[in-house]
Protein backbone atom coordinates (compact mmCIF):
# COMPACT_ATOMS: atom_id res chain seq x y z
CA UNK A 1 0.00 0.00 0.00
CA UNK A 2 2.67 2.34 0.60
CA UNK A 3 4.58 1.90 -2.58
CA UNK A 4 1.38 2.21 -4.30
CA UNK A 5 1.04 5.53 -2.78
CA UNK A 6 4.53 7.05 -3.36
CA UNK A 7 3.88 5.86 -6.52
CA UNK A 8 0.36 8.22 -7.58
CA UNK A 9 1.81 10.67 -5.39
CA UNK A 10 4.71 11.00 -8.16
CA UNK A 11 2.57 10.99 -10.95
CA UNK A 12 0.44 13.42 -9.50
CA UNK A 13 3.53 16.00 -9.00
CA UNK A 14 4.74 15.26 -12.71
CA UNK A 15 1.46 15.59 -14.33
CA UNK A 16 1.41 18.90 -12.16
CA UNK A 17 4.75 20.64 -13.60
CA UNK A 18 3.35 19.89 -16.88
CA UNK A 19 -0.02 21.76 -16.80
CA UNK A 20 2.15 24.06 -14.98
CA UNK A 21 5.00 24.30 -17.99
CA UNK A 22 1.83 24.56 -20.65
CA UNK A 23 0.51 27.48 -18.54
CA UNK A 24 3.85 29.31 -18.56
CA UNK A 25 4.71 28.42 -22.40
CA UNK A 26 1.02 29.90 -23.30
CA UNK A 27 1.44 32.81 -21.05
CA UNK A 28 4.49 33.96 -22.60
CA UNK A 29 3.52 33.32 -26.10
CA UNK A 30 0.66 35.55 -25.64
CA UNK A 31 2.99 38.44 -23.54
CA UNK A 32 5.01 37.87 -26.51
CA UNK A 33 1.88 38.89 -28.81
CA UNK A 34 0.74 41.98 -26.98
CA UNK A 35 4.49 43.08 -26.76
CA UNK A 36 4.81 43.24 -30.60
CA UNK A 37 1.46 44.79 -31.02
CA UNK A 38 2.97 47.63 -28.63
CA UNK A 39 6.34 48.04 -30.36
CA UNK A 40 3.95 48.20 -33.87
CA UNK A 41 1.97 51.06 -32.39
CA UNK A 42 5.25 52.75 -30.76
CA UNK A 43 6.61 52.47 -34.55
CA UNK A 44 3.96 53.61 -36.01
CA UNK A 45 3.89 56.70 -34.10
CA UNK A 46 7.49 57.37 -33.66
CA UNK A 47 7.74 57.04 -37.83
CA UNK A 48 4.92 60.29 -38.25
CA UNK A 49 2.76 57.23 -39.76
CA UNK A 50 -1.31 57.86 -40.06
CA UNK A 51 -2.39 56.52 -36.95
CA UNK A 52 -5.34 54.26 -37.94
CA UNK A 53 -5.73 50.56 -36.99
CA UNK A 54 -9.22 50.20 -38.05
CA UNK A 55 -11.81 50.18 -40.92
CA UNK A 56 -13.03 54.31 -39.44
CA UNK A 57 -11.41 56.91 -41.56
CA UNK A 58 -9.61 59.65 -40.22
CA UNK A 59 -12.43 62.44 -40.19
CA UNK A 60 -9.99 65.75 -40.71
CA UNK A 61 -12.35 69.11 -39.57
CA UNK A 62 -11.37 71.93 -41.95
CA UNK A 63 -11.55 75.61 -41.82
CA UNK A 64 -9.97 78.09 -44.01
CA UNK A 65 -9.12 81.75 -43.48
CA UNK A 66 -8.58 83.87 -46.67
CA UNK A 67 -5.59 86.70 -45.93
CA UNK A 68 -4.89 88.34 -49.33
CA UNK A 69 -6.08 87.55 -52.79
CA UNK A 70 -3.72 89.73 -55.39
CA UNK A 71 -2.01 89.53 -58.60
CA UNK A 72 -5.12 88.08 -60.79
CA UNK A 73 -3.48 87.70 -63.98
CA UNK A 74 -5.78 87.30 -67.04
CA UNK A 75 -2.73 86.47 -69.38
CA UNK A 76 -1.48 83.51 -67.48
CA UNK A 77 -4.99 82.94 -66.06
CA UNK A 78 -3.69 82.74 -62.17
CA UNK A 79 -4.14 84.37 -59.34
CA UNK A 80 -2.39 84.78 -55.98
CA UNK A 81 -3.76 83.58 -52.45
CA UNK A 82 -2.68 84.00 -48.88
CA UNK A 83 -4.36 81.84 -46.92
CA UNK A 84 -4.60 79.96 -43.09
CA UNK A 85 -5.13 76.25 -43.16
CA UNK A 86 -6.56 74.76 -39.73
CA UNK A 87 -7.08 71.05 -39.24
CA UNK A 88 -8.63 68.82 -36.33
CA UNK A 89 -8.39 65.03 -35.58
CA UNK A 90 -9.36 62.99 -32.68
CA UNK A 91 -6.98 60.24 -32.16
CA UNK A 92 -7.53 57.30 -30.68
CA UNK A 93 -6.66 55.72 -27.13
CA UNK A 94 -3.84 53.53 -28.15
CA UNK A 95 -2.35 55.92 -30.29
CA UNK A 96 -2.89 58.72 -27.88
CA UNK A 97 -0.84 57.24 -25.08
CA UNK A 98 1.83 56.89 -27.21
CA UNK A 99 1.49 60.65 -27.75
CA UNK A 100 1.69 61.17 -24.28
CA UNK A 101 5.01 59.02 -23.44
CA UNK A 102 6.70 61.05 -26.55
CA UNK A 103 5.02 64.51 -25.15
CA UNK A 104 6.68 63.82 -21.57
CA UNK A 105 10.12 62.68 -23.97
CA UNK A 106 9.76 66.05 -25.74
CA UNK A 107 9.78 67.85 -21.74
CA UNK A 108 5.85 68.74 -22.78
CA UNK A 109 4.14 66.94 -20.40
CA UNK A 110 1.34 69.50 -18.48
CA UNK A 111 -0.61 68.58 -15.11
CA UNK A 112 -3.44 70.41 -16.46
CA UNK A 113 -6.33 68.67 -17.96
CA UNK A 114 -8.03 69.65 -21.07
CA UNK A 115 -4.77 72.26 -21.59
CA UNK A 116 -3.46 72.08 -25.21
CA UNK A 117 0.34 71.68 -25.87
CA UNK A 118 1.79 73.20 -28.28
CA UNK A 119 4.49 71.56 -30.44
CA UNK A 120 6.80 73.83 -32.49
CA UNK A 121 7.96 73.09 -35.71
CA UNK A 122 11.24 70.98 -34.42
CA UNK A 123 9.61 68.32 -33.24
CA UNK A 124 6.70 68.22 -35.89
CA UNK A 125 7.89 65.25 -37.71
CA UNK A 126 7.15 62.87 -34.41
CA UNK A 127 3.81 63.32 -35.26
CA UNK A 128 1.03 62.31 -37.84
CA UNK A 129 -0.11 65.47 -40.00
CA UNK A 130 -2.73 65.48 -43.07
CA UNK A 131 -0.71 65.70 -46.21
CA UNK A 132 -2.67 68.38 -47.58
CA UNK A 133 -2.65 68.80 -51.22
CA UNK A 134 -3.84 71.71 -53.44
CA UNK A 135 -4.50 70.01 -57.09
CA UNK A 136 -4.97 73.02 -58.89
CA UNK A 137 -2.36 75.13 -57.26
CA UNK A 138 0.87 75.80 -59.65
CA UNK A 139 3.28 76.77 -56.39
CA UNK A 140 2.56 76.57 -52.75
CA UNK A 141 4.87 78.12 -50.88
CA UNK A 142 5.95 79.43 -46.96
CA UNK A 143 5.58 83.42 -46.75
CA UNK A 144 9.15 84.41 -46.88
CA UNK A 145 8.26 87.40 -44.10
CA UNK A 146 7.22 84.77 -41.38
CA UNK A 147 9.87 82.20 -39.24
CA UNK A 148 7.38 80.52 -38.49
CA UNK A 149 4.08 79.37 -40.30
CA UNK A 150 2.96 76.20 -38.78
CA UNK A 151 2.01 74.61 -35.21
CA UNK A 152 0.40 71.54 -33.95
CA UNK A 153 -1.35 71.94 -30.31
CA UNK A 154 -2.36 68.29 -28.97
CA UNK A 155 -5.37 68.50 -26.14
CA UNK A 156 -5.42 65.32 -23.66
CA UNK A 157 -8.75 64.26 -22.87
CA UNK A 158 -9.92 62.62 -19.61
CA UNK A 159 -11.73 59.80 -21.89
CA UNK A 160 -7.94 58.73 -23.29
CA UNK A 161 -8.10 60.23 -26.53
CA UNK A 162 -6.40 63.16 -28.17
CA UNK A 163 -7.36 65.81 -30.35
CA UNK A 164 -5.30 67.35 -32.80
CA UNK A 165 -5.04 70.78 -34.00
CA UNK A 166 -2.83 71.85 -36.90
CA UNK A 167 -2.43 75.44 -38.34
CA UNK A 168 -0.65 76.80 -41.43
CA UNK A 169 0.01 79.27 -43.33
CA UNK A 170 0.62 79.66 -46.85
CA UNK A 171 0.88 81.45 -50.51
CA UNK A 172 0.03 79.46 -53.65
CA UNK A 173 -0.77 80.96 -57.06
CA UNK A 174 -3.59 78.89 -58.05
CA UNK A 175 -4.60 78.54 -61.61
CA UNK A 176 -8.29 79.54 -63.07
CA UNK A 177 -9.73 78.40 -66.12
CA UNK A 178 -10.87 81.77 -67.00
CA UNK A 179 -13.49 82.61 -69.93
CA UNK A 180 -13.96 86.38 -71.47
CA UNK A 181 -16.44 85.93 -73.84
CA UNK A 182 -18.47 88.58 -72.09
CA UNK A 183 -15.77 90.64 -70.83
CA UNK A 184 -15.76 93.45 -69.67
CA UNK A 185 -18.84 92.69 -67.55
CA UNK A 186 -17.34 88.68 -67.01
CA UNK A 187 -17.43 86.68 -63.99
CA UNK A 188 -14.23 84.27 -63.15
CA UNK A 189 -15.23 81.40 -61.14
CA UNK A 190 -11.63 79.66 -59.79
CA UNK A 191 -12.15 76.53 -57.03
CA UNK A 192 -9.13 76.24 -55.21
CA UNK A 193 -9.39 71.93 -54.31
CA UNK A 194 -7.35 70.66 -51.18
CA UNK A 195 -7.47 66.73 -50.96
CA UNK A 196 -4.59 64.43 -49.33
CA UNK A 197 -1.96 63.08 -51.37
CA UNK A 198 -1.88 59.78 -50.40
CA UNK A 199 -4.52 58.45 -48.87
CA UNK A 200 -7.70 57.73 -50.29
CA UNK A 201 -11.11 58.19 -49.18
CA UNK A 202 -11.70 55.29 -47.32
CA UNK A 203 -8.39 56.28 -45.53
CA UNK A 204 -8.66 59.96 -44.70
CA UNK A 205 -11.71 62.31 -45.47
CA UNK A 206 -11.86 66.09 -45.42
CA UNK A 207 -14.76 67.95 -43.95
CA UNK A 208 -16.07 71.50 -43.48
CA UNK A 209 -16.01 72.23 -39.57
CA UNK A 210 -19.62 74.33 -40.12
CA UNK A 211 -20.65 73.87 -44.11
CA UNK A 212 -23.44 76.63 -43.69
CA UNK A 213 -21.48 79.10 -42.70
CA UNK A 214 -19.33 81.15 -45.03
CA UNK A 215 -15.71 81.11 -45.52
CA UNK A 216 -13.85 83.50 -43.32
CA UNK A 217 -11.74 86.25 -45.08
CA UNK A 218 -9.85 89.51 -43.75
CA UNK A 219 -12.89 92.00 -43.27
CA UNK A 220 -9.67 94.51 -44.76
CA UNK A 221 -9.31 92.39 -48.14
CA UNK A 222 -10.31 94.65 -51.27
CA UNK A 223 -10.19 94.59 -54.61
CA UNK A 224 -8.98 96.85 -57.14
CA UNK A 225 -11.04 95.66 -59.93
CA UNK A 226 -13.37 92.61 -58.87
CA UNK A 227 -15.85 92.03 -56.41
CA UNK A 228 -15.17 88.93 -53.96
CA UNK A 229 -17.29 85.96 -53.60
CA UNK A 230 -16.36 82.84 -51.30
CA UNK A 231 -18.20 79.76 -51.21
CA UNK A 232 -17.49 76.07 -50.00
CA UNK A 233 -17.74 72.65 -51.52
CA UNK A 234 -17.42 68.89 -50.20
CA UNK A 235 -16.85 66.18 -53.07
CA UNK A 236 -15.13 63.79 -54.14
CA UNK A 237 -12.55 63.34 -56.68
CA UNK A 238 -11.37 60.14 -58.69
CA UNK A 239 -7.22 60.55 -59.53
CA UNK A 240 -5.97 57.26 -61.72
CA UNK A 241 -8.74 55.15 -60.37
CA UNK A 242 -8.44 56.46 -57.02
CA UNK A 243 -10.93 57.92 -54.92
CA UNK A 244 -9.96 61.53 -52.76
CA UNK A 245 -12.18 63.29 -50.44
CA UNK A 246 -11.51 66.92 -51.07
CA UNK A 247 -12.94 70.10 -49.94
CA UNK A 248 -12.74 73.22 -52.06
CA UNK A 249 -13.06 77.04 -51.50
CA UNK A 250 -14.96 78.67 -54.80
CA UNK A 251 -13.54 82.24 -55.52
CA UNK A 252 -15.99 84.36 -57.56
CA UNK A 253 -14.76 87.21 -59.06
CA UNK A 254 -17.17 89.80 -60.79
CA UNK A 255 -15.61 92.38 -62.66
CA UNK A 256 -16.30 96.06 -62.10
CA UNK A 257 -16.42 98.34 -65.09
CA UNK A 258 -16.30 101.48 -63.94
CA UNK A 259 -12.40 101.04 -64.62
CA UNK A 260 -13.34 100.15 -68.08
CA UNK A 261 -16.01 103.26 -68.73
CA UNK A 262 -13.34 105.48 -68.75
CA UNK A 263 -10.10 103.68 -70.19
CA UNK A 264 -12.13 102.20 -73.12
CA UNK A 265 -15.51 103.38 -73.69
CA UNK A 266 -15.40 106.87 -72.55
CA UNK A 267 -12.41 107.88 -74.81
CA UNK A 268 -13.20 105.50 -77.79
CA UNK A 269 -16.82 106.96 -78.18
CA UNK A 270 -14.82 110.78 -77.88
CA UNK A 271 -12.64 109.90 -80.55
CA UNK A 272 -15.54 108.86 -82.77
CA UNK A 273 -17.89 111.64 -81.80
CA UNK A 274 -14.35 113.91 -82.60
CA UNK A 275 -14.42 112.23 -86.11
CA UNK A 276 -18.02 113.54 -86.72
CA UNK A 277 -16.50 117.00 -86.67
CA UNK A 278 -15.66 116.32 -90.07
CA UNK A 279 -19.01 116.86 -91.75
CA UNK A 280 -19.05 120.62 -90.31
CA UNK A 281 -15.81 121.26 -92.81
CA UNK A 282 -16.60 122.32 -96.35
CA UNK A 283 -16.19 119.90 -98.96
CA UNK A 284 -12.56 122.04 -100.34
CA UNK A 285 -10.92 121.35 -96.50
CA UNK A 286 -9.78 118.14 -98.19
CA UNK A 287 -6.26 118.01 -95.63
CA UNK A 288 -8.40 118.39 -92.79
CA UNK A 289 -11.22 116.47 -93.15
CA UNK A 290 -8.45 113.17 -94.29
CA UNK A 291 -6.00 114.52 -91.22
CA UNK A 292 -8.83 114.19 -88.45
CA UNK A 293 -10.79 110.84 -89.74
CA UNK A 294 -7.42 109.10 -89.98
CA UNK A 295 -5.75 110.35 -87.09
CA UNK A 296 -8.89 109.06 -84.84
CA UNK A 297 -8.70 105.26 -86.60
CA UNK A 298 -5.33 105.01 -85.49
CA UNK A 299 -6.28 106.33 -82.15
CA UNK A 300 -8.69 103.54 -82.10
CA UNK A 301 -5.95 101.51 -83.09
CA UNK A 302 -3.95 101.75 -81.07
CA UNK A 303 -6.39 102.00 -77.97
CA UNK A 304 -7.53 98.49 -78.75
CA UNK A 305 -4.32 97.14 -79.28
CA UNK A 306 -3.62 98.24 -75.83
CA UNK A 307 -6.45 96.20 -74.68
CA UNK A 308 -5.70 92.99 -76.42
CA UNK A 309 -2.40 93.21 -74.82
CA UNK A 310 -4.18 92.71 -71.13
CA UNK A 311 -5.83 89.30 -72.60
CA UNK A 312 -4.46 86.05 -73.35
CA UNK A 313 -4.82 85.24 -77.15
CA UNK A 314 -8.58 83.35 -77.85
CA UNK A 315 -10.44 82.58 -80.56
CA UNK A 316 -13.52 83.73 -79.69
CA UNK A 317 -14.35 87.17 -79.55
CA UNK A 318 -15.11 89.17 -76.40
CA UNK A 319 -17.63 92.44 -75.70
CA UNK A 320 -15.15 94.65 -76.59
CA UNK A 321 -13.84 93.36 -79.47
CA UNK A 322 -17.66 93.95 -80.73
CA UNK A 323 -17.61 97.64 -79.03
CA UNK A 324 -13.72 98.87 -80.69
CA UNK A 325 -14.71 97.38 -83.89
CA UNK A 326 -17.78 99.11 -84.34
CA UNK A 327 -16.17 102.64 -83.30
CA UNK A 328 -13.29 102.16 -85.77
CA UNK A 329 -16.25 101.21 -88.49
CA UNK A 330 -17.65 104.52 -87.83
CA UNK A 331 -14.62 106.31 -88.14
CA UNK A 332 -13.80 104.58 -91.05
CA UNK A 333 -17.22 105.26 -92.67
CA UNK A 334 -16.79 108.82 -91.96
CA UNK A 335 -13.52 108.66 -94.30
CA UNK A 336 -15.31 106.95 -97.27
CA UNK A 337 -18.61 109.09 -97.15
CA UNK A 338 -15.96 111.90 -97.67
CA UNK A 339 -13.67 110.27 -99.82
CA UNK A 340 -17.29 109.54 -101.89
CA UNK A 341 -18.82 112.89 -101.79
CA UNK A 342 -15.70 114.11 -103.03
CA UNK A 343 -15.39 112.15 -105.73
CA UNK A 344 -19.16 113.03 -106.68
CA UNK A 345 -18.75 117.07 -106.07
CA UNK A 346 -15.35 116.31 -108.49
CA UNK A 347 -17.75 115.22 -111.26
CA UNK A 348 -20.56 117.30 -110.84
CA UNK A 349 -17.56 120.19 -111.69
CA UNK A 350 -16.25 119.09 -114.52
CA UNK A 351 -19.48 118.81 -115.81
CA UNK A 352 -20.33 122.05 -114.80
CA UNK A 353 -17.35 123.41 -116.21
CA UNK A 354 -18.06 121.42 -119.26
CA UNK A 355 -21.69 123.03 -119.68
CA UNK A 356 -19.62 126.80 -119.26
CA UNK A 357 -17.54 126.10 -121.99
CA UNK A 358 -20.06 124.90 -123.98
CA UNK A 359 -22.18 128.15 -123.33
CA UNK A 360 -19.58 130.44 -124.57
CA UNK A 361 -18.76 128.80 -127.47
CA UNK A 362 -22.23 128.17 -129.24
CA UNK A 363 -23.32 131.31 -131.22
CA UNK A 364 -26.84 131.17 -129.90
CA UNK A 365 -26.08 132.13 -126.43
CA UNK A 366 -26.09 135.57 -127.48
CA UNK A 367 -22.86 136.37 -125.31
CA UNK A 368 -20.00 136.00 -128.36
CA UNK A 369 -16.78 134.30 -128.04
CA UNK A 370 -16.17 136.78 -125.09
CA UNK A 371 -17.36 138.18 -122.27
CA UNK A 372 -16.47 141.54 -120.84
CA UNK A 373 -17.28 141.46 -117.08
CA UNK A 374 -16.89 144.74 -114.71
CA UNK A 375 -14.16 143.60 -111.74
CA UNK A 376 -14.12 145.77 -108.72
CA UNK A 377 -10.52 145.81 -108.57
CA UNK A 378 -9.84 147.24 -112.57
CA UNK A 379 -10.28 150.27 -113.64
CA UNK A 380 -11.16 149.17 -117.35
CA UNK A 381 -13.19 145.92 -119.20
CA UNK A 382 -11.07 142.80 -119.33
CA UNK A 383 -11.03 140.61 -122.10
CA UNK A 384 -11.68 137.04 -120.61
CA UNK A 385 -11.86 133.86 -123.08
CA UNK A 386 -14.05 130.96 -122.66
CA UNK A 387 -11.53 128.88 -121.17
CA UNK A 388 -10.41 131.14 -118.40
CA UNK A 389 -13.92 131.74 -117.41
CA UNK A 390 -14.13 130.88 -113.52
CA UNK A 391 -16.99 128.81 -112.08
CA UNK A 392 -17.69 131.77 -109.40
CA UNK A 393 -18.76 133.94 -112.37
CA UNK A 394 -21.42 131.76 -113.46
CA UNK A 395 -23.85 133.60 -111.09
CA UNK A 396 -23.34 136.53 -112.71
CA UNK A 397 -22.92 134.99 -116.60
CA UNK A 398 -26.60 133.34 -115.48
CA UNK A 399 -28.08 136.52 -113.99
CA UNK A 400 -27.83 138.20 -117.40
CA UNK A 401 -29.77 135.75 -119.27
CA UNK A 402 -32.99 133.30 -118.78
CA UNK A 403 -31.31 130.37 -120.28
CA UNK A 404 -28.80 129.85 -118.34
CA UNK A 405 -31.01 130.25 -114.45
CA UNK A 406 -30.58 126.39 -114.41
CA UNK A 407 -27.07 127.29 -113.31
CA UNK A 408 -25.80 128.10 -110.36
CA UNK A 409 -22.72 127.27 -108.44
CA UNK A 410 -22.40 123.75 -106.20
CA UNK A 411 -21.34 125.65 -102.39
CA UNK A 412 -24.39 128.13 -103.40
CA UNK A 413 -26.97 125.21 -104.05
CA UNK A 414 -28.49 122.67 -102.11
CA UNK A 415 -28.31 119.97 -104.36
CA UNK A 416 -28.12 115.78 -104.05
CA UNK A 417 -24.06 116.08 -103.34
CA UNK A 418 -24.17 118.64 -100.54
CA UNK A 419 -27.40 117.07 -99.08
CA UNK A 420 -25.75 113.37 -98.41
CA UNK A 421 -23.01 115.55 -96.88
CA UNK A 422 -25.37 117.68 -94.39
CA UNK A 423 -27.55 114.17 -93.91
CA UNK A 424 -24.55 112.19 -92.26
CA UNK A 425 -24.15 115.06 -89.88
CA UNK A 426 -27.94 113.34 -87.86
CA UNK A 427 -27.52 110.03 -89.81
CA UNK A 428 -24.19 108.55 -88.25
CA UNK A 429 -24.86 109.90 -84.25
CA UNK A 430 -27.91 108.74 -84.68
CA UNK A 431 -27.00 104.94 -85.68
CA UNK A 432 -24.35 105.14 -83.26
CA UNK A 433 -27.09 105.90 -80.38
CA UNK A 434 -28.95 102.64 -81.81
CA UNK A 435 -26.44 100.68 -81.23
CA UNK A 436 -25.71 101.33 -78.13
CA UNK A 437 -29.32 101.03 -76.96
CA UNK A 438 -29.02 97.56 -78.60
CA UNK A 439 -25.04 96.61 -77.14
CA UNK A 440 -25.47 97.66 -73.71
CA UNK A 441 -28.83 95.92 -72.88
CA UNK A 442 -27.31 92.67 -74.22
CA UNK A 443 -23.92 93.24 -72.72
CA UNK A 444 -25.36 93.36 -69.47
CA UNK A 445 -28.40 90.66 -69.58
CA UNK A 446 -25.36 88.30 -70.58
CA UNK A 447 -23.79 89.02 -67.67
CA UNK A 448 -26.63 89.22 -65.66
Amino acid sequence: MKNLFYRRLVEYIFRMGLFLSCCTNNCSAKTEVLSAGCADTKSQVLNGLLPISDSNPIRIKTQFYVEDVNSINALDMDFRLDYFLWHSWNVSEKYCDQYRSLLCNLGLCTTLKNSPIVVSKNHLDNFWIPDTYATNAKSVYTPSYASSTKVLRITLRDSGTCEMEYTIRLAAVVACQMEFKQYPVDVQTCPFTMRSYAYPFNTVRYEWTDSRSGVLKNQDLKLLQHNLELRKQESTIWTLDVKYSTVSVEFRFERQIAHHLMQVFAPSALIVTLSWLSFWMGLDAIPGRVTLCVTSLLALFTQFSGIRGDLPPASYINGTDIWMATCMLFVFATLMEFVVVKFLDKRKQLYFRSQIKNSFSSSESGFGSTVSLQLPQASDDKIILPKEVAPRFAWNVASQHDSHQWFKPPSWSVDWVVTIDYSCRLLFPASFLVFNTVYWPVLLNRHL
